[in-house]
């Protein structure tokens, strides 16, 4: 299916095919859902260091080559190297990064600085009764 996206005049084809929506530019939308039933997913399992993997990357700002627009995020070859899983390969080449992926290691990495956040505290807690 071609589907014609008309914006400020210029008409853009989008490919869809195998129930992908292929497009460059902006997608503007009051929300995105994804799909994240439990009742869908095998071989569930909890991301393994995941703050070693975060510290892996790093957050950036840049312009696209194409546009000039200025944006931010993260650069998928960094990506691949930490959650290969999450980085497809298109036609062109080009990498592409399933964001919402990079949620789950996120929350699992606030958690396990959690962890050691609570055991500081503890320990600063027992030297403060030391202390006295």
């Amino acid at each position: 299916i071609n589907v014609g996206v008309t914006t400020l005049g210029v008409t853009t084809a989008t490919n869809v095919t195998d129930q992908s929506l292929n497009c460059s530019g902006v997608a503007t939308a009051t929300d995105f859902n994804s799909t994240s039933d439990i009742n869908l997913k095998d071989n569930i399992k909890v991301i393994d260091d995941p703050l070693a993997k975060v510290l892996q990357l790093n957050g950036v700002s840049f312009d696209w080559k194409d546009t000039g627009q200025s944006s931010a995020g993260v650069i998928a070859q960094d990506v691949e190297r930490v959650m290969p899983g999450i980085i497809r390969d298109n036609s062109t080449g080009y990498k592409s990064l399933n964001y919402n992926g990079l949620i789950g290691l996120l929350i699992e990495a606030v958690k396990e600085q959690n962890e050691t956040i609570e055991v500081l505290k503890q320990k600063i807690n027992t030297l403060e009764e030391r202390l006295g």
